[in-house]
């Protein structure tokens, strides 16, 4: 897949990401995330935001956004978030807040870190088990991508890879890879370290205290984590429960 010369990007790249108050589900039915998407629509046209890749899943969204200037993003993300909340309410017969923040976001520094996000925008309904493969979700920019279709055509192509066309096997290639975690919030994180301890609880067939018991486990779980998420030495202690020499003797070595 042809790729941009340059390996930094400037901050005009944004991974946003909304969710429920409470991790309500407010995106439950096809309805809702039917009017997010129409919502997103309307008000793109009157802005000089790029959608790059979106996924709605049931109770948050997460956006990649394109703009220069990052008050039309705010604005972008108020008018959508403020017009679905009242048609949510009115549909729900509640009153009050909707969303957990106003939205979250963070800035897409370099090419890896932008083709990564948009391939885990994307795997966010497989990694959910809803679909067996990224096609197959109606809710996401995936397809976009594949046909041609929806917010993605030759300019956007063009901001992402450098070039007006994409191969269409290189990017269905580029989200088989391994998934990968991103550093976005606190809470963020602390839930997708409990993702990927249930998943190497999974691979294993045991607990966890007792996976990272056996020698030679704990270097090799340390060592894919941190090729999966951008996390910082001492918050991988703190949620492995282990001290941060340790982790800091394990990453050394590899």
């Amino acid at each position: 897949m042809p790729r941009r010369a340059r390996k930094d990007l400037n901050t005009s790249f944004f991974h946003v990401i909304v969710q429920g108050l409470n991790k309500e589900f407010i995106f439950k039915n096809n309805k809702y995330k039917d009017q997010y998407l129409q919502l997103m629509k309307k008000f793109k046209k009157d802005s000089d935001i790029n959608i790059i890749s979106y996924c709605i899943m049931s109770n948050h969204t997460h956006l990649l956004l394109h703009t220069e200037n990052i008050t039309k993003l705010s604005s972008f993300m108020k008018n959508i978030n403020e017009r679905f909340a009242r048609y949510y309410n009115e549909k729900e017969n509640r009153v009050g807040y909707v969303f957990k923040n106003r939205f979250l976001s963070e800035s897409i520094t370099n090419q890896k870190y932008l083709l990564n996000c948009i391939s885990y925008i994307h795997k966010n309904p497989v990694k959910a088990n809803m679909v067996q493969e990224c096609g197959a979700y109606k809710y996401s920019s995936y397809n976009d991508y594949i046909y041609k279709k929806g917010f993605v055509n030759s300019e956007i192509c063009e901001l992402v890879f450098g070039k007006r066309y994409i191969d269409v096997e290189e990017f269905k290639k580029m989200h088989s890879n391994k998934l990968y975690y991103f550093k976005e919030y606190d809470d963020m994180t602390k839930e997708n370290m409990q993702e990927i301890i249930l998943e190497f609880e999974s691979k294993y067939q045991r607990k966890w205290s007792d996976i990272i018991a056996e020698p030679g486990n704990l270097e090799n779980i340390i060592k894919e984590i941190k090729e999966r998420m951008q996390i910082a030495n001492i918050t991988l202690a703190k949620y492995l429960k282990i001290s941060r020499n340790k982790v800091d003797r394990i990453i050394k070595k590899t």
